[in-house]
Parts: structure tokens; sequence; C-alpha cells
């Protein structure tokens, strides 16, 4: 026993003295440069409080003040870049529309922003002024127009020199653009396969670079299946699903990661690159605490010229908040979810509303609420479109959105039962009207917004809808309404959708 644990020894001492050498190795053979990157600003540069229910723990960020804190403590050569959607989703995003956060993104020495999908949120020619606008350039491989002809102001991709390295960088954006972006601006673009793009981009970098890195609006679980498809590349630096990845993940040798969105995190990777190109890279996701992180004027000094008379108003009180309202609970409780379709039923006096989970974009916190607050959380100034449908029409809705492939449509009038577990065309069991399941033959009003009316994220059903009306009523402002009758808020917590599984 004795002998075998000298050996045992033996074995570790050496194994410690290995490590240790190559350590050295690597310290005296290459320099550490810092990749920072931030995804799915969605406008958020103001400092804002956020609340953790699962701890009870509120904590605050910083926003861009924050960041360029953070950027000014780093002591070794750096690039800064974003995975993009950069503006659409605060009132401090729609200034200029999108203007000042490019302005501040140039002012934060960004290298280089992919091209997200909300950046054509205001049609191509608003996005050609900004790209104008930029410091920086914005990229894609993967994105042409319709015709099949390039954008002339997206690159494919950017070399840049740091530390006395190349790092390439390129970007994809989603293959089904076409299903979140609305109308005829959809039908001007046409997106290539995203790996194929990428790999043609890598394999020329791959000559001139010492790095190579792919920004992608895929998302995460697409980022991990494009890091099992290329090679070549040795960084997916990926957003788009709002994900703050403690942990990278490592496939085909290519690290994957993400870091967040609404400027809540910079997400740093340490990386050791020599004459043989990346060594070692390692991830860090750092909080951009304000009580760490002092955000200062580096917003407000610069906001001034950008304001406008409608900007200002945005500060005006319309109601309260009893509670913290977020976007998702226990099980499948989403309490700003029940909210927002609450209140377009109520505007609208249908029988059923319906609204995309992805298109409720923030949460509100206990106290006074302001028209910001309401606009945070429905910021595409999206309208509310009144139609009737047959109760056999709901059920086709609601199997669509028991796939999840797109969220879980947020309803008001009536519940939905379904089993995670099953394929996808199986999975919804049962929909409820008033404690019975929904009459087939029966038609029924409904009210969704026109994002999905139109076809969005791919719920075609709604197109078929009878006596199809656009009511001209905002959705904010439906939701600013709802407030003011109703204040203090306090949303409902039934779970109108239930996953049996759970």
């Amino acid at each position: 026993m004795k002998k075998a644990m000298k050996i045992l020894a033996g074995v570790l001492a050496v194994a410690l003295i290995v490590f240790a050498a190559r350590e050295i190795y690597i310290r005296q053979t290459t320099d550490k440069i810092y990749l920072i990157y931030t995804s799915d600003i969605h406008g958020h540069v103001l400092p804002e409080k956020h609340y953790d229910a699962s701890s009870g723990v509120t904590w605050e960020t910083g926003g861009a003040g924050s960041l360029n804190t953070y950027m000014s403590f780093l002591d070794k050569p750096h690039l800064l870049i974003d995975a993009g959607d950069i503006f659409m989703g605060t009132p401090e995003g729609a200034l200029g529309r999108g203007e000042f956060i490019v302005k501040l993104m140039n002012d934060l020495k960004y290298a280089a922003v992919a091209v997200g999908n909300h950046e054509l949120d205001y049609g191509i020619d608003n996005f050609k002024k900004l790209a104008a606008k930029s410091d920086f350039p914005f990229l894609c491989c993967n994105l042409t127009y319709r015709d099949g002809s390039e954008i002339s102001f997206i690159k494919p991709y950017e070399i840049f020199e740091v530390g006395g390295y190349k790092i390439g960088v390129t970007a994809v954006i989603e293959e089904d653009l076409h299903k979140v972006l609305a109308g005829a601006n959809a039908a001007m673009f046409a997106v290539k396969p995203a790996a194929e793009s990428a790999q043609k981009i890598a394999d020329e970098l791959a000559e001139k670079c010492d790095v190579v890195v792919v920004l992608s609006g895929l998302g995460l679980e697409e980022d991990k299946e494009l890091a099992k498809k290329i090679t070549g590349v040795d960084i997916i630096a990926g957003g788009e699903t709002h994900i703050a990845l403690e942990k990278a993940v490592k496939i085909n040798g290519i690290m994957v990661c993400e870091p967040g969105w609404g400027m809540r995190y910079a997400g740093k990777i340490e990386m050791r690159v020599g004459k043989k190109g990346l060594v070692r890279a390692k991830w860090h996701l750092d909080k951009l605490l304000l009580s760490k992180y002092q955000s200062g004027s580096f917003v407000s000094e610069r906001i001034g010229e950008y304001e406008t008379d409608d900007y200002k108003n945005m500060n005006s009180p319309v109601g309260s908040s009893s509670m913290w309202i977020q976007r998702q609970g226990p099980g499948c409780l989403n309490p700003m979810g029940n909210l927002v379709a609450d209140a377009m039923r109520a505007a609208a006096g249908t029988d059923f509303a319906f609204q995309n989970q992805y298109g409720i974009r923030s949460e509100i916190a206990p106290g006074t609420v302001r028209i910001k607050d309401i606009v945070a959380v429905s910021p595409f100034g999206n309208t509310i479109v009144t139609m009737k449908m047959t109760g056999a029409g709901v059920r086709e809705l609601l199997k669509q959105s028991a796939t999840m492939e797109k969220g879980l449509l947020q309803m008001s009038g009536l519940k939905m039962m379904f089993n995670s577990e099953l394929p996808k065309d199986k999975r919804l069991l049962n929909v409820i009207v008033k404690d019975a399941e929904i009459d087939g033959e029966k038609e029924y009003t409904v009210a969704t917004n026109s994002f999905l009316a139109g076809g969005g994220d791919g719920f075609v059903t709604f197109k078929e809808g009878k006596d199809i009306k656009d009511t001209k009523i905002k959705l904010m402002d439906a939701e600013i309404e709802y407030f003011k009758n109703h204040s203090p808020v306090s949303p409902s917590q039934e779970e109108r959708i239930t996953d049996i599984r759970n």
C-alpha cells in the first residue's frame, strides 16, 4: 500500500512539473490579448435595475457608461466587437432611428458589429445611413439582396491587428430572417446557408490571420451545430438567444460563447496568441455592475443633440406596479405575457388575444411606471389587429406554438396544455375555454399584434382569419391605458400555458 502511494505521489509530482513547464512555455512564447464582446444591446445603454426571482436579489447595471469604465481597466491589447441587434428596444435606441446608439458605439471604440435582424427594422435605407455614420464596419457574410447582389455597405469580414497579431472577424445572420422581418422589408433579402458562407470566409482568413472569429446571430443551439460543420475557426461569438453563458462550450475545437443581452454583461475572451496562432482561450462573463464600474456622464453628455419633445415625455408616469413584472416565472408562467395579452384583449374587446413571446422585450419594476417602461416592453410600434377564427383555427395556432420554435404564444381568454417531450406535431393536448375544450366549429373573435397578423415568426394561420381589421391602436398605447385603469397593477399569476412534462 505504501509503495502504491509513493508511486501515485511520484506520478502527481511529475504531472505538476509538466503542467508548470507547459504553463511557463506558453507564457514565454505567447502574448495575452482580450477579445471583448457584447450582443443584443437593444438600446439598453442607461443604468437599469434587474431582479432575480430565484434568489430574490436585485442588482443594477450601468449600461454604456459602465462598459466605458470597464474598458478603461483593461491592461492588455484588446478588440471590442458586437454580435448585432444594437438599437431596437428602448426610447434611447429609437433616438435618430439608431443614430444615438451608433454614436455611443463609435465613442466606445467598437471595432466591428454584426448585422442583426433588428438592424433592418427601420428598412434598408435607414440602415445604410447608420452604416455611413459608424466608425466601424457592419459585418455579415451570408446576407444579400433578393437577386443575389451584394449589399455594398455590409462587409463580409474585417481583419484587425491587435498586439502584433491579426484577428479575422466575420459574421452570419439567421437563415429564417424572412420570418422575423415584416412585409416588404423581408422580401428584399436573401440569406445564404450560414455554415457554407462562414466556411468560405474562414478558409480565406485562415491564410491571413492568427485568430478567426465568427460573430453569430443564429442562437446558441444553432451555434453549437455550426461549430460541428466548420473548420479553421477559433471562436463563435454568438447572440440572439439572450443567454448569459457562464461557461463557454468547446465543440470541434471551437469555443462557443454568448454574453447575455442589454449591456448587462461584457464577454471577455482571454486569448494567448503566438506564432502558431491561438494557443489558449479562456471565457469570462463579467457583469457590468454599476457599483463596480461607475457610469458617470458618458451617456448623458452625448444624448442632448438627439433628444426630442417625445423623448422628454417618456418620463411621464402612467400608473404603478405593486410587484416585479417578469417575463418568466415557474413552469410556463409569464406574468408580463399575461399582462400584455390582457391589455390587448381589453383594448380590442375580443374573445381571445395572442402575443408572441419574443416580442415582449423587458420587465417592469415595482413602483411608478413611466411611458418609457412600457415602450421598453413593446418597442416595435405594432398595432392591434382583430379577426375571426374558428376553434379549429385557434387549435392550429397553438399546435404551432407548442413546437416552441419561436417561443410560446402568450394568451388571454383561454388556456392550453401540451407535452414538450412528445414529437412536435403531437405536443398540443388541450385548449380550454371557460373550463371546457374549445369548440372547433364555433367562430371566435381574436386580437393579435400586426407582426403576427402578417404571419410573423411563421404563424401564417393568422393570415387565414376572416374580417381582418387593423384597429390602428398601438400595442404600447393599449398597455399604457391598462396601467391607467388598473394601477397599482398586479398581473395575473394564472398559468395559462401548462407543460405536463413539468
